[in-house]
């Protein structure tokens, strides 16, 4: 059982700038920018079980880098056993949480800190049987060079494409990725229905296609606590006033990019991971499972990719055509348009 602990921890930390002192600007490669972070952690030896806090501020030559992504992972040997996302505010801070209930007393485990989706610095973490949550708190300063890639407003396709408004929004839970994505949907057609509003509709089955599977509080990536297909998600939102059209275009951008040109929101399944598929079966029927599965809303496309809602950040995504069709395809091209 998951235990959330009432610790808040803050970052408080300003950056002096010195006036009439003229320094050498760093140079980053292009499309990059060299940044400075500050990352304030709850605790260093977490008890297993607690609600591990951590404050990140990020600043590119004193001033505060905003609407930009920052993810932890907990790693224990080669598995995630925890992960947070959030998108920094004007001030530069982003405030993130990892669960670590994955962990064991006495094991040493490792965190990753990353920037713009890029690798900016980590951590040893000793998880212990009965530590506190709040015990033995450190600040560290990183800097290194990341993508300059924000993420405030909805990027949009140039004229060999087609674009329309869909909003962003954060998905509430670990694993409810798919439920989010439609309140996204639903949203950009006028009429958001809660991502709550779905779990009870949905219902729960080891098969994906027919109900959700899991535990939706479980952590990503794995294939026990795992999410829902389209299928389910079809069914549910004719309650709600919408239709659902599944389709799968494995190979094909086709059939997404007509939709698009209708201006229909539409979910895609993606395989974050790469291809490591596996099959299960349930009532003598076989389904596959993607470790790493992501669900994300299509709202637009060009010659050069394709534009997505990302309810894991709140925030927009563009792959390129290449990038995408390499991780839909492992799920078959899995989708659902979404129409009032």
């Amino acid at each position: 059982m998951r235990r959330a602990l009432p610790v808040t921890v803050v970052l408080s930390m300003f950056l002096a700038l010195t006036s009439g002192v003229a320094s050498s600007p760093r140079v980053a490669a292009e499309g990059m920018r060299n940044v400075d972070a500050w990352i304030e952690l709850s605790s260093t030896h977490p008890g297993v079980g607690c609600t591990l806090d951590v404050s990140i501020e990020v600043r590119d030559s004193g001033f505060a880098v905003g609407q930009t992504e920052v993810s932890l992972a907990l790693f224990i040997g080669d598995d995630v056993i925890g992960d947070d996302s959030a998108v920094t505010g004007d001030d530069g801070v982003a405030h993130l949480a990892l669960d670590t209930s994955g962990a064991w007393g006495g094991a040493s485990a490792w965190m990753d800190i990353n920037v713009a989706d890029a690798y900016l610095t980590g951590l040893s973490i000793f998880p212990t049987s009965d530590g506190g949550c709040g015990d033995d708190g450190q600040l560290i300063e990183a800097s290194g060079a990341v993508p300059a890639v924000q993420v405030d407003s909805a990027p949009s396709a140039d004229d060999s494409g087609v674009s329309f408004w869909v909003p962003t929004y954060k998905q509430e839970r670990n694993l409810s990725c798919e439920y989010a994505a439609l309140q996204i949907a639903t949203s950009a057609l006028g009429n958001g229905i809660s991502e709550y509003s779905f779990d009870d509709v949905v219902g729960w089955s080891a098969n994906p296609h027919w109900g959700y599977r899991g535990d939706i509080n479980g952590w990503w990536g794995n294939t026990s606590d795992y999410g829902v297909y389209p299928e389910a998600l079809a069914s549910a939102l004719s309650q709600f006033g919408f239709s659902g059209d599944v389709f799968y275009a494995q190979g094909d951008n086709s059939q997404l990019t007509a939709r698009l040109d209708n201006g229909v929101p539409t979910l895609v399944w993606l395989a974050l991971w790469g291809d490591q598929r596996v099959s299960e079966e349930s009532d003598g029927v076989t389904y596959t499972l993607v470790p790493g599965m992501h669900v994300m809303v299509a709202y637009g496309y060009d010659d050069s990719g394709v534009y997505l809602s990302d309810p894991a950040i709140a925030g927009y995504r563009f792959y390129s055509w290449g990038d995408f069709m390499a991780m839909w395809n492992v799920l078959d091209g899995m989708a659902l348009g979404v129409y009032a």
